[in-house]
């Protein structure tokens, strides 16, 4: 797993899509196979980008602490394969089906040696096809965390840079 460096969040936009692919060739593939499977089925023109604030409606590449609901739109896939973070209290991400109705699994932060980043412990990685809940676990109270989910989405070319959830 690559060293995650704190300049990456300053050009995330730029560096994200190339990250996530060294993080999770198969996320990538596997995003790009649905994408293609709903064009064909629907007649609708995909596209798969990273996962951006914009597209949950966030505004910075900060992840709030606690429970985030998310209702994915209609013809929208949500593929997370990893984390970067340079939040020393940072603990966990907890994963959820729909709005906590069946919890799935954690992945727990580590730091990496030498460095002050964590990494993510990546596996199982899901796919989000309707609704689910993430939680941010941090050691200390605070609103947002500096840590973002390195994920593809699958969405509708006019869909572009525009949020995928209700």
């Amino acid at each position: 797993m690559p060293i995650l460096y704190e300049s990456l969040f300053d050009y995330a936009d730029l560096h994200v899509m190339s990250l996530a692919r060294l993080m999770s060739p198969g996320g990538y593939s596997d995003a790009l196979a649905e994408a293609e499977k709903i064009e064909k089925e629907k007649g609708i023109p995909m596209t798969v980008e990273a996962l951006k604030p914009v597209h949950f409606k966030f505004t910075e590449y900060k992840l709030p602490v606690g429970d985030t609901f998310i209702s994915l739109k209609e013809n929208v896939r949500f593929y997370p394969v990893g984390i970067f973070s340079t939040d020393e209290d940072f603990a966990a991400l907890k994963w959820y089906e729909g709005a906590k109705v069946e919890y799935l699994y954690d992945w727990f932060t580590k730091f990496v040696a030498v460095t002050k980043e964590k990494s993510a412990t990546m596996t199982p990685q899901p796919v989000f096809k309707t609704s689910f809940t993430f939680t941010v676990v941090s050691e200390t109270p605070k609103a947002k965390v500096d840590a973002w989910i390195i994920g593809y989405v699958v969405l509708p070319e006019t869909m572009r840079e525009m949020p995928v959830c209700r």
